[in-house]
């Protein structure tokens, strides 16, 4: 039970036309240390809670005038006093009656005549009901404030994430637009230079020279790819696309790579799986990256193989090479931009290549995936939709 003191600082407001109950309900709550007031209708109860803070109202309903019901209904309609719970008393014993009563919002009821214990049980059960809720209300408070706390902080965030963002973007803008150029001209001196020194002592130098600076240059215009794809700059042309043209155009490109390690190609693709819609320089670009990939890591007299096939709902372009495959600690981070490897399973030296794949295919509605296999060697696939 609460205890005297407790008890003090409960304020109970006691409604009943007849002098008699009241002076025997406040008796016993008084005996009980509660405090307590009174009215002897239900227009001087409302006076007193415009004025007044209860914790608790024993209500009676047989009044004149304003009925327990309606002073009820009126306490539950206004805001600032409609949390206080409300005990019925009542000489009426029927369901009705009470049903009445509960669906105007009381807390509980209490027949006369009154049996002390019950009055003080009924009374103590509101009034730590009560109690408890405003703790819960205080802690929702509490709690509503730490989440604007932390929604604040984590806007800050993001806006601190955002900043970082844009100044990745203009960095790899920078290294596209500042570099391309420079590296454009060494690129062109040294094919001008090379039918000169081609058979001659300097040919390994020029060589090494021509494939650096392609690096380079590649790395540049993947960066300027990314940076327009993340802040939605591309200007995408979906046409038909044929898979199979583009993958024969791109082991062109690089024979000369596949030749160097004797790699052998088998390429498969299905009639019905050839076309897909998209960007052509996009898929292009995709798919050069991805074969590039699987040279680099193929063994000498390696075989990679490049299949399409269409299922329900996608068209696929898978390429396997036979190679070591990726280390765990790659595949966690294939497609996160400067995420540079160790283990050396990128083709280029910031990770950028599979990113800006990824980019690419996502803004086609498509998506890249990854995956080493049991036997060895690693696959990539493109997936369109059908």
């Amino acid at each position: 039970m609460l205890n005297r003191i407790e008890n003090n600082s409960c304020k109970i407001l006691v409604v009943d036309d007849v002098s008699q109950n009241i002076q025997v309900i406040g008796n016993i709550l008084f005996e009980n240390n509660y405090q307590v007031s009174f009215a002897l209708s239900g227009s001087e109860a409302l006076s007193l809670l415009e004025h007044e803070y209860y914790d608790l109202i024993l209500l009676d309903i047989l009044m004149p005038g304003m009925d327990g019901y309606e002073v009820c209904k009126t306490i539950k309609s206004i805001g600032k006093i409609s949390h206080i719970p409300i005990i019925f008393l009542t000489a009426k014993s029927d369901t009705e009656s009470i049903v009445k009563g509960f669906e105007l919002g009381a807390a509980d009821y209490l027949s006369k005549p009154f049996n002390t214990e019950e009055l003080l049980a009924r009374v103590k059960t509101q009034v730590e009901l009560k109690k408890q809720r405003e703790q819960l209300e205080n802690v929702n408070i509490l709690l509503e404030e730490k989440v604007k706390l932390r929604t604040a902080e984590l806007e800050k965030a993001n806006q601190q994430l955002q900043k970082l963002e844009q100044a990745k973007g203009k960095f790899l803008t920078l290294i596209s637009h500042e570099l391309r150029t420079p590296l454009n001209v060494i690129n062109g001196y040294t094919e001008i230079l090379y039918p000169a020194l081609k058979e001659t002592e300097h040919e390994p130098t020029i060589k090494t020279i021509m494939s650096v600076t392609d690096k380079l240059i590649n790395i540049a215009e993947t960066a300027l790819l990314i940076t327009e794809l993340q802040l939605g700059e591309y200007l995408i042309e979906f046409t038909d696309v044929d898979l199979s043209t583009i993958s024969e155009n791109v082991i062109k490109t690089n024979i000369d790579a596949i030749a160097e390690k004797n790699i052998q190609i088998i390429s498969n693709f299905d009639e019905n799986a050839k076309f897909v819609l998209g960007d052509q320089e996009l898929i292009q670009n995709s798919t050069t990256k991805i074969l590039q990939n699987a040279i680099k890591f193929s063994p000498n007299y390696g075989l990679i193989q490049i299949n399409c096939k269409k299922s329900d709902s996608a068209i696929e372009l898978n390429v396997t090479n036979s190679g070591e495959g990726f280390s765990k600690e790659t595949l966690g981070k294939l497609f996160e931009i400067f995420a540079i490897d160790k283990m050396k399973n990128f083709n280029d030296g910031f990770g950028l290549g599979l990113a800006s794949v990824k980019l690419a295919m996502e803004v086609q509605s498509g998506r890249i995936e990854v995956k080493n296999h049991p036997d060895g060697g690693a696959s990539v696939t493109l997936v369109f939709p059908a």
